[in-house]
């Protein structure tokens, strides 16, 4: 009962009636109206802002000793300056020893490549050389084996040619009664009392004119000819079958054929020959200067 009562006389007071509650809110609008009042401006530039100075340089006449630095008329402090604070020591910075470093191997990098594609390009010109070396070896074999092609077929062209021109000399013999004597023929041949005569006559006209050069320089050897006869006993040819290795014999042997001809007719028992041919030796002697005929 009491505590209602209470309530009910707490709720018959004002707020404005409340004199602490009055205070505060008086309080805060005076905070807030002097805020409000204010004036926020720009600051005023300080006192430590840059500031343009003007410098008035004035040349001296007297010579500045012990000076870190000269400008333009003595510049011997410059040099002096650098001498002195120049580096005691030759060792490259480190900077200059990594930039020197990168270098080296930069070339040497590049080094390694031009080795590299020089032996590549060595390869490939070997490989080209080896090509072309083939392709020559090739060719030339071919060409080669084209001649011997060619030499074998005009071998056996010559050969088919000699074989046919034999047949036709045996086959022209026949038709001609051509008779030849190479050898010692036997008494009862039909030419054996002929060939005799021709020796006998041959031998006769050498020796007579047998050459002074040959016995001077007594000059020996053995002369092969072919004398051609016809019916008469004219000469048809002369033919050096074998040389004796000195042309002055050679002709000898020749001369003495011309000298004695002609041999006269053939004998009767001859009259189915037409054309003797005679191959006989002539040997000449340097001792007793004579020759004669085998």
């Amino acid at each position: 009962m009491w505590n209602k009562i209470n309530f009910r006389t707490e709720l018959s007071h004002h707020w404005w009636q409340d004199p602490i509650f009055v205070g505060a809110v008086a309080l805060a609008m005076l905070l807030h109206g002097g805020v409000l009042v204010t004036q926020f401006a720009m600051p005023s530039p300080s006192d430590t802002s840059t500031k343009e100075i003007a410098v008035s340089v004035r040349l001296s006449q007297e010579k500045v000793k012990d000076a870190d630095f000269l400008a333009q008329v003595d510049q011997t402090g410059s040099g002096d300056f650098h001498k002195a604070h120049r580096m005691s020591s030759d060792m490259p910075s480190p900077m200059q020893a990594d930039a020197t470093a990168g270098e080296a191997e930069l070339e040497s990098l590049e080094t390694i490549q031009q080795k590299r594609e020089l032996k590549f390009e060595e390869k490939v010109l070997m490989t080209v050389l080896s090509w072309q070396k083939q392709a020559e070896q090739s060719e030339r074999k071919k060409a080669l084996e084209e001649l011997q092609s060619q030499f074998q077929a005009k071998a056996a062209m010559v050969a088919s040619l000699e074989a046919q021109y034999l047949q036709r000399q045996q086959n022209f013999s026949r038709k001609q009664r051509i008779k030849t004597v190479d050898g010692i023929q036997a008494k009862q041949d039909a030419s054996a009392a002929y060939l005799d005569k021709f020796r006998q006559k041959v031998e006769l006209y050498g020796n007579r004119y047998y050459p002074d050069a040959a016995k001077q320089q007594r000059l020996a050897g053995e002369v092969r000819l072919m004398v051609i006869l016809n019916a008469q006993g004219g000469i048809r040819a002369i033919r050096l079958i074998e040389s004796s290795g000195h042309p002055i014999l050679d002709e000898a042997a020749r001369a003495s054929v011309r000298r004695g001809a002609p041999f006269g007719a053939f004998d009767a028992s001859m009259k189915e020959i037409s054309e003797l041919r005679i191959i006989r030796t002539w040997r000449f002697d340097p001792v007793d200067a004579e020759f004669e005929v085998h």
